[in-house]
């Protein structure tokens, strides 16, 4: 298993429940394969630094997981096809990432 960061730009039109059905939906593809989420952070709407999709602003979520290599294909291809996400990233992640009670031991 490998650390992954996924940050997603959704459309800033979007309303309160349709980025949190968006962001469920993501989880979802993630843990159907096999991964373990660690963290969703929720930027909120920030401008672009350049144009995409006729769209200056975005909304960035970011996602911490663990997945197996061979299964990183699978949630592309869910996410590329998705109107509401205008641009996706998929990076490997830091060794571990810890959560707060981590942290404290």
């Amino acid at each position: 298993m490998r650390n992954y960061e996924l940050m997603i730009l959704l459309d800033p039109s979007l309303q309160e429940e349709e980025i949190s059905a968006m962001t469920k939906k993501v989880q979802q593809s993630i843990t159907n394969n096999q991964g373990k989420i660690f963290r969703t952070n929720q930027w909120g709407k920030r401008k672009l630094a350049y144009e995409i999709k006729k769209k200056t602003e975005a909304i960035y979520v970011v996602f911490d997981f663990e997945l197996e290599p061979e299964n990183i294909a699978n949630i592309e291809k869910n996410i590329k096809y998705e109107e509401k996400i205008i641009r996706y990233l998929i990076v490997l992640g830091q060794e571990k990432v810890l959560s707060a009670k981590d942290q404290n031991k």
